[in-house]
């Protein structure tokens, strides 16, 4: 049996999501202090495009630093609220093979060995592909954040910053409303431990971020995300995989 952890996939896989560092977190130094205004104010300034934001299709370039190695690659991504087809060219252009993931399952077509893969993303930990796939792409470029989710709230001088009952938190900027960081516990069960967000920019009225990183859940390998191009709810978006029909898709 193939191995799912493929070079030219893994990348893809990020997507579906800056440095994390530790400054990040809240230490024990940080001059923190209570807020005094509902956490309803601060939920309704964070951007959430919901019920307005049901497509995007585009282009970036992903940085994958992995253990012992890094790499660049170009993707072109499209993607509604169910699904993410993900195509990504090494550095010299070449097509390594396609993904297309939703909420169950991530179909693999590699195209230079020409086989196909179709994976649970509840398999668990089998590779650091199923760990990481089951992130939409709408949803890691809007990030939404529930009042029923946080449990307490503190702030610095330039962010708030929101803890969660399941013991993550997440940064949002004072002077604009936007997410700069969320943080998982181990114990959460998704598929990223960090989410790092920066270069916010207005496209067609929508408020999203242009670099994204993506923290694996074992915090071992990192994606950083640009985005070159991007359009939003765009006329049409093809979300076919083509696999030729003398591939046999492996299930695993």
């Amino acid at each position: 049996m193939r191995s799912v952890s493929i070079k030219y996939l893994i990348p893809a896989v990020f997507l579906l999501v800056v440095s994390c560092t530790s400054t990040k977190k809240i230490s024990t130094d940080e001059n923190l202090y209570e807020v005094m205004i509902p956490l309803s104010e601060i939920i309704d300034r964070i951007p959430n495009y919901a019920d307005e934001l049901v497509s995007a299709k585009g282009k970036g370039r992903a940085l994958v630093s992995e253990p012992g190695s890094s790499d660049r690659i170009t993707i072109d991504f499209e993607t509604d609220t169910v699904l993410s087809l993900l195509t990504f060219k090494n550095r010299i252009g070449i097509t390594g093979g396609s993904m297309l993931v939703d909420a169950d399952s991530i179909l693999i077509y590699n195209k230079i060995d020409k086989y196909a893969q179709k994976v649970s993303v509840q398999d668990g930990r089998m590779t650091n592909l199923n760990e990481l796939a089951s992130v939409n792409l709408l949803d890691l470029m809007n990030f939404k954040i529930k009042m029923d989710d946080v449990e307490k709230i503190l702030q610095s001088d330039t962010e708030y910053i929101l803890g969660f009952y399941n013991k993550g938190i997440a940064r949002i900027n004072k002077k604009t409303g936007t997410v700069s960081y969320v943080e998982q516990a181990r114990s959460s069960g998704l598929p990223y431990s960090a989410l790092t967000y920066e270069s916010y920019g207005e496209i067609d009225g929508y408020t999203l971020p242009r670099k994204i990183t993506i923290l694996s859940a074992d915090r071992n390998s990192q994606v950083v995300f640009q985005v070159r191009t991007l359009e939003v709810n765009p006329s049409k978006i093809d979300l076919t995989l083509d696999i030729p029909d003398e591939i046999v898709i492996e299930r695993l």
